[in-house]
């Protein structure tokens, strides 16, 4: 195994200890990308442990004689049936605090074991399949435990390994110390990267976070400029148009519907105003708007189509809106409404045979028709049209889509 592929590891493994991970931050509990990170790792160490040992050995033992053949399968057939048992324990969170402390001791009794295991004509300056996994055990240590505990279980091993390459070769051990050594470093960078890789994956949690919390506020901004612009609709479609319809003199003398619509006017502005939950009659709603304007209103509804109450509200709003221009602007006594269900559209239709106007000359700041009229439309779902030519009336089309069961 190269040190680029060892190095790589130290980035991908992480055995998973059940119930006790490294350490959090000072951020409390672990982000998404972190965890996710977490559960990756440990997924892949389990195996590569089990796939780099089980080939290494098993290879090792057919191409290369070992110094006592018996004594060397049993110990590639155990170690590669505990590397297994390991796996499976760890994937299925099992085990225990115990899981590590043996899997040390495992590790450390194949690297004792080399006295059986290494070929004879294999000299100790090269990688060796006992190597490779002892490589793997102390690259994921400080992966899957705390810095101490990592720090005990690879001094453990390399001090396991290099011992066995004393017992098995006394005269030329040392030509084995480099790569035992080495085993130690890999130790330290694996934590070095875990550190690394662990700030990255926070960094990213925060800036999750961050958008997340940014979305949230433009959310709650938008939410409230919605009520902003409801509350508005309303104060202009009820008190502010009544007040208005009495200072240009529409009303005159005592008309015996104001003080009834005053009041009406008055509980709305408070919120006090009855909104009906669920699906509601369109057809009632509408007429109850249709009895209290000072007009004679040719009324026709060939249908009684149910709509939702934020929608049907919508549509009686618009409706008042529509009529109550009529007896500003129209310069006309009569108006008809129209409520039916037609091409899959709840429709409402408000037409007057007045002196009309040009939609496209009505100035930004009027707020009735743009706001008050098609902006609330629009956030119900639906569509107002205004259709309307000098001295050829004036039509009001709001439209829901509403496909009937």
């Amino acid at each position: 195994m190269t040190e680029c592929t060892q190095a790589l590891l130290g980035v991908l493994v992480r055995a998973a200890r059940p119930g006790r991970g490294p350490r959090r931050g000072a951020g409390g509990a672990m982000g998404s990308a972190e965890r996710e990170l977490t559960r990756l790792v440990r997924r892949f160490s389990l195996i590569v442990r089990v796939l780099v040992a089980a080939i290494t050995s098993l290879v090792s033992l057919a191409v290369e004689p070992a110094r006592q053949p018996v004594p060397a399968a049993l110990v590639v057939i155990g170690f590669n049936l505990w590397n297994l048992g390991y796996a499976v324990a760890r994937d299925r969170a099992r085990g225990g605090r115990w899981l590590v402390p043996v899997d040390v001791a495992v590790v450390c009794a194949v690297c004792l074991a080399q006295v059986w295991t290494a070929s004879p004509q294999a000299p100790f300056a090269r990688t060796t399949w006992v190597l490779a996994s002892a490589s793997i055990a102390v690259v994921a240590y400080p992966w899957h435990t705390r810095a101490p505990v990592a720090a005990g279980a690879c001094s453990a091993v390399v001090a396991a390994y290099l011992v066995g390459a004393a017992l098995t070769e006394p005269g030329d051990w040392g030509a084995a110390a480099p790569l035992g050594l080495w085993l130690g470093a890999e130790a330290v960078l694996s934590r070095a990267v875990l550190v690394l890789v662990r700030a990255g994956a926070r960094s990213a949690d925060e800036l999750v976070a961050r958008g997340e919390r940014a979305r949230r506020d433009a959310a709650v901004a938008a939410a409230r400029r919605d009520d902003e612009r409801e509350y508005l609709a309303a104060l202009h479609d009820t008190a502010s148009a009544t007040l208005l319809m009495v200072g240009t003199g529409v009303v005159r003398g005592r008309a015996p519907w104001l003080a009834e619509q005053a009041a009406r006017d008055l509980a709305v502005i408070r919120g006090q105003g009855r909104v009906p939950d669920g699906e509601v009659d369109l057809v009632e709603l509408v007429r109850g708007v249709v009895e209290h304007v000072p007009l004679r209103v040719s009324w026709h509804a060939d249908s009684a189509p149910r709509v939702p109450a934020v929608v049907a509200v919508a549509l009686s709003y618009g409706t008042r809106e529509a009529l109550t221009n009529v007896v500003r602007h129209a310069r006309t006594d009569h108006a008809s409404v129209s409520v039916r269900r037609a091409g899959g559209q709840v429709l409402v239709e408000v037409a007057d045979q007045g002196r009309g106007f040009d939609p496209e000359r009505v100035p930004e700041h009027r707020y009735g028709v743009r706001r008050s009229l098609v902006d609330r439309l629009a956030r119900a779902g639906g569509r107002a049209v205004v259709t309307s030519r000098p001295g050829q009336g004036t039509v009001v089309r709001m439209e829901w889509p509403d496909e009937p069961d």
